[in-house]
């Protein structure tokens, strides 16, 4: 007989329970709906004066927004992370900037581009350039001694 090792389930995962072997944030979630019907039941047939039998598909989806909160985990989280992590997903714009580690540990300075407002449109046509054609001495377009091809002087 080989070897056995008996794995345990994970004890972070465990959620203690209270009645009935329903955790506590299930048992919420079902008084609240519950709580919601009886409520919509009464407006339905004391205010409005319609019978709630004829009208059970209202009082459903009233409760059916706590039914799903209490039992229905979606990507295993619980539905108020889950909730969460959504709206944050659904309302970010979904760029994360580009900053060289470099910069972020502190040891180059973060480099800001002057505008060059002599040269505004020779500048841009030289920018998108890459090879020899991107020197111009005849115009003082010509790169720094540090060889940086962002900086002109002029």
């Amino acid at each position: 007989m080989p070897l056995s090792v008996v794995i345990h389930k994970d004890v972070a995962e465990y959620q203690p329970k209270i009645v009935g072997g329903l955790t506590g944030r299930t048992l919420v979630c079902i008084i609240g709906a519950l709580g919601v019907s009886i409520l919509a039941g009464v407006y339905l047939y004391f205010v409005l004066g319609l019978n709630v039998a004829d009208n059970a598909w209202l009082i459903y989806m009233v409760s059916l927004p706590f039914w799903l909160c209490g039992f229905i985990k979606p990507k295993g989280m619980k539905f108020e992370e889950f909730a969460s992590l959504w709206w944050r997903h659904q309302t970010a714009d979904g760029r994360l900037p580009y900053i060289p580690s470099m910069i972020k540990i502190g040891y180059v300075e973060k480099r800001t581009r002057k505008k060059v407002q002599k040269y505004d449109s020779i500048y841009r046509k030289f920018t998108r350039s890459r090879g020899i054609e991107a020197y111009s001495p005849r115009l003082g377009m010509v790169p720094s001694a540090s060889g940086d091809t962002r900086r002109w002087s002029a």
